[in-house]
């Protein structure tokens, strides 16, 4: 009888212990909530949570993505999938700049640069892909910089010479060996109607044109007289004004 009782009792331990075994079936994982707050955006959300944007959007009946609000609830899916964490990878080279003109988004910037968007935004550490801003400069990667036009040649005006106005006259030099861009003129001005000419001093900027002479008045006490104006790129024509007549051209003659 106590074997038997023995035996009962060694079987029932058994079955007890195989019970103890077997794997518990695991629970199935709920949804989570989470509460907006300032400065979240959609993508740092599921960043946090490792999933994809798209998961928690079509949980959440989002149709924008981009349009949260601090205190929404959202409801963080269950994913048995999840996106891990993306690994920082190498930057490719060589990485060019740009800079943000007004009215840009991040996506027409990757376009004209052929790249995407997101490879901008991860290397400027841009977390809301619709917040830039104009005059903001950008790190763009694996740009192909475009070659290095040819310098233009500068043009340099020739003041040297004979400048008529009606009857008025100039009869301008530039300081010799001047090598610019702002130089020194001298010379002598003849009025309207024959005046007695007069000495006058001034500069001129020999790749602007700008021009800048003073006349002496000819009476004594008398004022001087300015003319402020500008040569043409063909040393043929400076226009500008003078002071007691206004606007003014000269030609060389």
């Amino acid at each position: 009888m106590r074997k038997i009782m023995f035996m009962a009792g060694a079987l029932v331990l058994a079955v007890v212990l195989l019970g103890a075994l077997q794997p518990a079936p695991a629970a199935a994982a709920g949804p989570a909530y989470y509460i907006v707050r300032p400065g979240d955006t959609l993508f740092s959300i599921a960043y946090r949570h490792g999933m994809s944007t798209w998961a928690i959007a079509n949980a959440n009946r989002l149709w924008n993505p981009n349009y949260i609000y601090v205190g929404q609830v959202l409801v963080i899916p269950y994913n048995p999938y999840p996106v891990p964490h993306p690994v920082p990878q190498p930057v490719p080279y060589p990485v060019c700049g740009v800079r943000v003109n007004y009215g840009d988004t991040l996506t027409a910037i990757a376009a004209r640069l052929r790249t995407d968007a997101w490879t901008i935004a991860r290397l400027n550490g841009i977390y809301n892909m619709n917040w830039i801003y104009a005059g903001q400069w950008l790190r763009v990667p694996n740009c192909q910089p475009g070659p290095v036009p040819p310098p233009v040649p500068t043009v340099r005006r020739n003041i040297s010479g004979n400048w008529s106005s009606g009857g008025s006259m100039f009869q301008l030099a530039e300081a010799i060996g001047c090598p610019g861009p702002s130089c020194g003129v001298a010379g002598t001005y003849i009025p309207n109607f024959g005046g007695a000419a007069v000495q006058v001093s001034g500069t001129v900027n020999v790749q602007t044109g700008a021009v800048s002479i003073t006349i002496p008045g000819t009476m004594p006490g008398a004022p001087p007289s300015y003319f402020n104006g500008v040569i043409s790129a063909d040393s043929r024509t400076m226009t500008g004004q003078l002071t007691g007549v206004g606007a003014i051209t000269f030609t060389k003659q």
